[in-house]
């Protein structure tokens, strides 16, 4: 059996070769393995070691394209990169559990007789619950395998100032910043942070913080290029590492998210945390950060806070942009002004936007399915009367990918062609100015 990966924008599986029925439809990049001989221009193809068809071999190459899964987690962040290479890059985790979910389905890891998945670089953008706590159960998982985790070096802390560590006599900084576990010594660390410390001091992971100063991150790719761009970390009087402090706790913590792009031939694509005003602000004032900062694909700041810079988006004019959010707790994000903004900004005159939150799907819960959604309840018509409950019939998974020239965007939909799909859109050179 020989790999091959989709190369059109959708493909059908057929569940003969004379296609006259389908199995399956498949985006661009999805992996197949291939056998056989070509019959009426199609061939024998496995998907995911379950679905077994026939494929059009004109829509079938051996080259795997740069992946991007935006998970939807609800109200957090999520998102595994896979190089054409396959390595694996995680972003941080969300709040819950489906960012787990996501990769026991995708890796079948409840098949013991697949390979353990193994994540090359896991990026803690920062630590916030909402990228956070999610990565606890991916973590304990004894089928994942984390090799290195960076990290934007600041940490929670239950009885230091402002609760992300002590600030300097003039209140100006951040004074407290950790690379390693060892860096944080005996301080009380917070919940769900003290958690994920001694998580990753047991499993023996290799962690460390990263900066602007990092520039290039080797990831065993050779065809990928993955640049640190923020944090900007300064240095005191006495040469120790300090943040610039932005107003208040939150506000520095998520100004100093760990931003940074990959590049695939032409494409970049940039994941900027949850940069803030003050916090892209910063980053604007230094020397060749536009530059840096260009972008095709971008994973949107913040969920789609109101808590923007537009000169930030300007500085990227993305074509595509992914927003990550949820309604639980609800902020209203997206915001209105948020989308507008960036799609201001894009380079594009056919800008995508898409959100998780609003490509999820759901549908009016059944009293069979409340006693799913509510486990050993006896509801009944009369306890829900002049209410109307709901389940998720639809996860919000944003897909991009793409060949390093072209990109190509999807979303599942409950209609029978089954994809909202996009591509190819060739990736637009970057404005002179820069």
């Amino acid at each position: 059996m020989a790999i091959r990966y989709i190369i059109s924008k959708t493909a059908r599986l057929y569940t003969n070769s004379s296609g006259s029925a389908y199995e399956q439809i498949l985006i661009y990049g999805e992996e197949l393995y291939t056998s056989g001989k070509t019959i009426d221009g199609r061939i024998k193809a496995t998907y995911r070691n379950k679905y077994i068809g026939y494929v059009a071999t004109k829509q079938i190459d051996k080259k795997a394209s740069l992946e991007l899964y935006f998970i939807d987690v609800g109200q957090g962040d999520a998102a595994l990169i896979v190089t054409p290479n396959r390595k694996k890059i995680l972003v941080d985790g969300g709040y819950n559990k489906q960012a787990k979910g996501f990769l026991q389905w995708k890796y079948q890891l409840a098949d013991l007789t697949t390979p353990k998945l193994e994540i090359d670089l896991l990026v803690l953008s920062h630590a916030d619950q909402d990228h956070l706590k999610g990565l606890i159960d991916i973590l304990e998982h004894d089928r994942i395998v984390i090799k290195k985790i960076i990290h934007n070096g600041i940490g929670m802390f239950k009885n230091m100032d402002q609760k992300s560590g002590d600030l300097s006599a003039d209140r100006k900084y951040l004074i407290t910043h950790h690379s390693s576990v060892l860096d944080l010594g005996t301080m009380e660390l917070r919940n769900i942070f003290s958690k994920w410390i001694k998580l990753v001091e047991k499993l023996n992971i290799p962690y460390e913080a990263v900066s602007s100063k990092t520039g290039i991150i080797e990831i065993g790719d050779p065809d990928i290029t993955m640049e640190i761009i923020a944090p900007v970390v300064e240095k005191s009087i006495l040469g120790e590492k300090q943040f610039k402090w932005l107003k208040n706790h939150s506000h520095t913590i998520n100004g100093h998210s760990v931003v940074f792009s990959i590049t695939y031939n032409n494409v970049k694509t940039l994941f900027s945390g949850d940069i803030n005003i003050e916090g892209s602000d910063y980053l604007l004032e230094h020397p060749n950060t536009q530059h840096q900062l260009r972008a095709h694909i971008l994973k949107t700041p913040h969920h789609g806070s109101h808590e923007f810079h537009p000169s930030f988006f300007e500085a990227i004019r993305p074509q595509i942009s992914v927003v990550s959010s949820g309604d639980s707790p609800d902020h209203g994000h997206p915001r209105a002004n948020f989308i507008g903004a960036v799609g201001l900004a894009s380079r594009s005159k056919s800008p995508l936007i898409f959100s998780t939150e609003i490509a999820s799907t759901f549908s009016d819960a059944s009293e069979v399915d409340l006693k799913t959604i509510v486990p050993n309840h006896s509801l009944n018509k009369e306890d829900i009367k002049g209410a109307r409950l709901f389940k998720k019939k639809l996860n919000g998974m944003i897909n991009v990918r793409t060949d390093g020239k072209n990109l190509y965007a999807m979303r599942r939909v409950t209609a029978g062609y089954w994809w909202e799909s996009y591509g190819p859109i060739l990736a637009e050179d970057f404005p002179s100015i820069f």
